[in-house]
């Protein structure tokens, strides 16, 4: 079949190059491999080598997968980043850690992360020499796949995308499910599952994510630099993207009037510095008349302890991104996207108000009904400004 590689020239040429060579191997090789019937019990691997909101939304995978077969046995692949998300899932068996150098993002050099790829790919290969698995299932459509793992494994079915390589050692190249050059991630997720005999749709996804019974409100209180008084908003004003995140200058905005118009505190949480650059910014706006209900928790809380506290929240404010995933689980939940659209609405159990540029998802219908979307040529406005503000100060619960 014709590959549809995904991105630019520079990009797809080498994989083009890799793919002929691969192509040859698997042809006299790769192909002869001996295969079984699927078993009763199935294990199955899937694979995810992005980053935390998708490990998450691919989680949502692992419950649909055993109301078709109760007793499956899911292994996964994932990188070490993910961990948080992962550690407490109860359908995982075992996780297997390869950070692979395409999605790893951490600020080290081109053959630091090479190296880190070359170790942690070592270190799985003598669980996956020893298994034996009747399916295959990789979810990446961009960057990073892990299918250079399969040579190294036995597997029944190995199902996949072609856009990035290696689509010669799966049994099942798959095509991305698009329509108008659009498609719902999930979508890509339903054509895996129907690989292997499961169906679903979209709107009957429950999101889900496990919390430690040991988290309390005490031990997430104890970790602030100040108490957090109920009610309270959560702000997470930060992406693995830097490009997609707003100005400080429109969240000092915002919740300058949300605190003005309403007894909400704010409670601010990331990875860097940039809350405390806010929380400046709200001090200076509003002559520190709110420093007692502006809590910076950046670089304080745990995942566990960031999805105990979402769950006492009254809503929260987001961007496309791992905590937009994270939080619109436990609560109302408002998210701007700058660079994105329909392939990462969230799959929400909670309403969520959503505000986005992406020209392709302009009329795009969500099958999600509890998301309401509102295209934008330009976000950061007052206009937009204004509809958050309302939304948190005047209507509360209901968005």
């Amino acid at each position: 079949m014709k590959r549809h590689y995904s991105g630019t020239p520079r990009e797809t040429i080498p994989l083009r190059i890799l793919d002929f060579f691969i192509d040859i191997y698997v042809r006299w090789f790769y192909r002869k491999r001996e295969k079984a019937p699927i078993s009763a019990v199935p294990k199955v691997l899937i694979a995810s080598l992005g980053h935390m909101g998708d490990a998450l939304t691919v989680s949502y995978l692992f419950p649909i997968i055993r109301q078709k077969y109760p007793n499956a046995i899911i292994d996964i692949i994932s990188p070490s980043w993910c961990k948080a998300v992962n550690e407490h899932n109860p359908y995982v068996r075992h996780t297997l850690v390869i950070d692979h150098y395409l999605s790893n993002r951490n600020k080290i050099g081109f053959w630091q992360k090479l190296k880190r790829h070359y170790q942690t790919f070592q270190q799985a290969l003598p669980f996956l020499r020893d298994e034996h698995y009747d399916f295959y299932l990789d979810v990446r459509t961009s960057y990073g796949v892990s299918h250079f793992v399969l040579p190294f494994t036995n597997v029944k079915k190995a199902v996949g995308f072609n856009r990035r390589g290696m689509g010669g050692f799966l049994d099942v190249e798959l095509e991305i499910p698009q329509k108008d050059g659009n498609y719902h991630h999930f979508e890509a997720y339903r054509a895996l599952l129907k690989e292997i005999g499961v169906d679903t749709k979209l709107e009957e996804v429950v999101p889900y994510f496990t919390i430690d019974a040991s988290i309390t409100w005490e031990q997430v209180q104890s970790k602030l630099p100040l108490s957090v008084t109920k009610p309270y908003i959560l702000l997470f004003p930060e992406t693995g993207e830097p490009h997609r995140q707003m100005s400080n200058s429109f969240w000092v905005n915002v919740l300058k009037e949300v605190l003005e118009k309403s007894d909400y505190s704010v409670v601010l949480c990331g990875q860097t510095n940039l809350s405390a650059q806010i929380v400046k910014g709200i001090d200076r706006a509003t002559a520190s008349q709110f420093s007692e209900k502006v809590i910076d928790a950046s670089k304080k809380l745990s995942i566990q302890e960031l999805a105990f506290l979402s769950t006492k929240a009254e809503c929260a404010l987001t961007l496309d991104s791992f905590p937009e995933h994270l939080c619109c689980i436990f609560c109302e939940t408002i998210t701007i996207y700058k660079a994105s659209g329909l392939p990462f609405f969230p799959i929400a159990n909670y309403p969520v108000l959503l505000f986005h540029t992406h020209f392709l998802s302009k009329n795009a219908a969500y099958v999600r009904r509890n998301v309401t979307v509102h295209y934008r040529e330009k976000i950061e406005t007052p206009e937009v400004s204004q509809l958050i503000v309302a939304k948190i100060t005047t209507e509360k619960k209901v968005l």
